[in-house]
């Protein structure tokens, strides 16, 4: 996909933009510094704007509208790497959010500059990372004010190699959250006798689930976070765990929470402990329109790639309730993964987003 001159020569002003955003990363729904920044970039050209709810508008000739959307929020990590633009807060931009801003804006002024026959809504969204964000803008009733048709977002990809990448369908697993308290009851251990140990009745659940886990792949459960216990040498009277369940289909992932809840049921009576779980409302698959992919990859050409389903997970998709969506992934040769306190990556990559953010536009309006 050739990337036209117009954008190519605007490379330095994405820098500035991006690493100007990746000094500053907020979290959730605080992100006012943030959202004050992105509204300098945007300059006065909108036609309406809302910078409270995190839109803008460019009215086209005419009232079709299309959107697209990026995040406004970092991660609460302490990042790692050491060029002059680290943040300093204790935050990090590490999934590649202050990108997507960047991404946003630039195609924004491409279109200030070549003004579109259609209208177009940039969305500006808090709280991706934590959750309900998109609830958040789906609540305003933007998409009826404006009567969006379609939207799309781009996520930067690490592993992928310089490439679009999407597909039709399921292309990203509904999640939620797991939270797991097992109650045991403290004594020294050299008593154990006197006492109900925790600790071992968290490792037993652990196996279970994970030879459980053998037996549903794809779908996957996963615990990141444990704890347990006071001091090396008792019985432990607590243990806590957290983690993750998806699936790439909505029953399964009903029944494989009541699987967990008959693990913990069956754990209490062989062990006399006292658990509890709770799931977190979580996000619904992200599930592609089959036409706006066949749309990227016309736009994308020979740099389009359809990936594989994958265990992520995004509150973009919140938006299907509202209208046709598109998730689309600009790939990066870079091989340090989302998420990792060192993620960085080759900002000239982020061209080709912007410039298939402009084709898709050119081509939607021929066809709307």
């Amino acid at each position: 996909m050739k990337i036209r001159n117009e954008i190519t020569k605007i490379l330095d002003d994405f820098i500035f933009m991006r690493r100007a955003f990746h000094k500053i990363p907020e979290i959730g729904f605080e992100t006012f510094q943030t959202m004050d920044l992105v509204e300098k970039m945007i300059g006065k050209e909108a036609d309406e704007k809302d910078a409270f709810s995190g839109v803008f508008y460019l009215k086209g000739r005419e009232d079709h509208c299309i959107a697209f959307r990026s995040e406004l929020d970092g991660l609460p990590i302490l990042e790692k790497n050491t060029h002059d633009f680290v943040s300093t807060n204790g935050c990090m931009h590490a999934c590649g959010h202050d990108a997507h801003m960047a991404i946003l804006i630039a195609t924004y002024h491409y279109f200030v500059m070549f003004p579109s026959k259609i209208s177009l809504l940039f969305i500006f969204q808090p709280a991706e990372e934590s959750g309900n964000g998109a609830n958040y803008i789906i609540e305003k009733n933007i998409f009826e004010k404006y009567h969006v048709k379609a939207l799309f977002a781009t996520h930067l990809m690490p592993f992928l190699g310089d490439v679009i990448g999407s597909k039709k369908g399921w292309m990203m697993a509904e999640s939620c959250e797991i939270n797991i308290t097992i109650q045991g009851k403290a004594a020294h251990c050299g008593h154990p006798e006197k006492g109900v140990d925790a600790c071992k009745a968290m490792t037993f659940f652990l196996q279970d689930v994970y030879e459980l886990e053998k037996e549903i792949l794809p779908h996957r459960i996963h615990f990141g976070k444990v704890n347990s216990g006071e001091i090396r040498n008792g019985m432990s009277a607590f243990s806590y765990l957290e983690g993750t369940l998806r699936c790439f289909d909505s029953y399964i992932l009903k029944i494989l929470k009541e699987e967990l809840k008959e693990k913990l049921n069956q754990l209490d009576k062989k062990m006399n402990t006292i658990s509890q779980i709770t799931f977190s409302l979580g996000y619904q698959g992200v599930v592609n329109d089959e036409t706006l992919v066949d749309l990227v990859e016309n736009c994308a050409e020979d740099s389009y790639r359809e990936v594989d389903a994958m265990m992520l997970s995004e509150d973009f998709s919140s938006y299907q309730r509202v209208c046709a969506t598109c998730l689309m992934l600009c790939g990066l040769t870079s091989e340090i993964d989302l998420h990792d306190p060192c993620f960085d990556f080759d900002e000239s990559e982020c061209l080709k987003a912007i410039e298939m953010n402009v084709r898709l536009v050119e081509k939607l309006c021929e066809i709307m």
